[in-house]
């Protein structure tokens, strides 16, 4: 009867040590992700600060921890984003929340909520206003301004709303495509409409696959919606001073300043190169 409780203890010891939970640290090292995502999704599990997680390399995490992170782990090496598997993304500062149906927002597009914020208009109008990432930054930095914010996208707006009410943001949201349902006139016009040629092979896998195509693409060149933006516009009685459109940097700068030059012939024409001095957004000065 000893022989056999013992050979029972053993066994047991032996199942313990078979199932001992892995610690953070052994986590992160054993993980097949860059080390700043693993970092990122269990600070996310855990709802560790980043000197929380750095203080306890030898938690042990659980069961369930460990597979929500091997479920993030397999989103991400599918080529999903971080923010897209997170639901949020930091812009100019700001948390914004972020779904299927909305473009992530990119660091390039700081440089074009900068501009804004240089100027410091009034009013403006963000046209295709997507996760409200712009409209909601320049309200948040200049509360004076009146802003109205449009996309053809429903779901888009809900979104926008959403981030609007979390931020504490007040702004007008119109369902629009481009200008057809907006009112009023604005001192500054601004877009980030989509600019990637529809065939283009650079764009990765996972955000052809993750991000929505009509947030992404607009023709065989890029430029289809932001040409018939322009179009629009110049067919207004009463302009804008300013326009501020992102674009896809060298390919597209020469075609869209032709078009621009064509529409707007008395016109200043500027580019603003990004972060990596690739021109990055066009401005034109009425």
């Amino acid at each position: 009867m000893r022989s056999s409780a013992k050979t029972t203890a053993r066994r047991r010891r032996a199942k313990n040590t078979t199932n001992k939970l892995p610690k953070i640290s052994e986590i992160i090292a054993g993980s097949k992700l860059d080390r700043l995502d693993a970092e990122l999704f269990l600070r996310e599990i855990l709802n560790f600060s980043p000197t929380q997680l750095f203080a306890n390399p030898e938690l042990e995490i659980g069961e369930n921890e460990l597979a929500k992170f091997g479920e993030f782990e397999k989103l991400r090496l599918a080529g999903k984003s971080v923010a897209a598997i997170l639901g949020r993304r930091e812009f100019f500062g700001l948390d914004f929340f972020v779904d299927e149906n909305v473009l992530i927002p990119r660091p390039e597009t700081e440089i074009l909520v900068a501009e804004i914020l240089r100027i410091a208009p009034r009013n403006l109008l963000d046209v295709g206003t997507g996760s409200g990432a712009i409209a909601i930054t320049v309200k948040k930095n200049l509360p004076k301004c009146e802003i109205c914010a449009s996309d053809i996208s429903r779901n888009a707006l809900v979104v926008a709303r959403k981030n609007a009410e979390n931020l504490g943001a007040k702004i007008e949201f119109v369902e629009s495509d481009l200008l057809a349902g907006v009112a009023g006139n604005f001192e500054i016009i601004v877009a980030n409409l989509p600019y990637i040629p529809k065939n283009s092979a650079e764009i990765e896998s996972g955000v052809r696959e993750f991000e929505p195509a009509c947030a992404l693409f607009s023709g065989a060149d890029g430029l289809d919606l932001i040409r018939e933006l322009l179009g629009e516009i110049a067919n207004l009685s009463k302009k804008p001073k300013i326009i501020l459109l992102e674009f896809g940097g060298a390919e597209q700068k020469t075609p869209l300043a032709n078009f621009a030059r064509e529409k707007f012939p008395d016109s200043k024409i500027e580019f603003l190169p990004d972060f990596a001095g690739i021109d990055r957004v066009l401005k034109l000065k009425m």
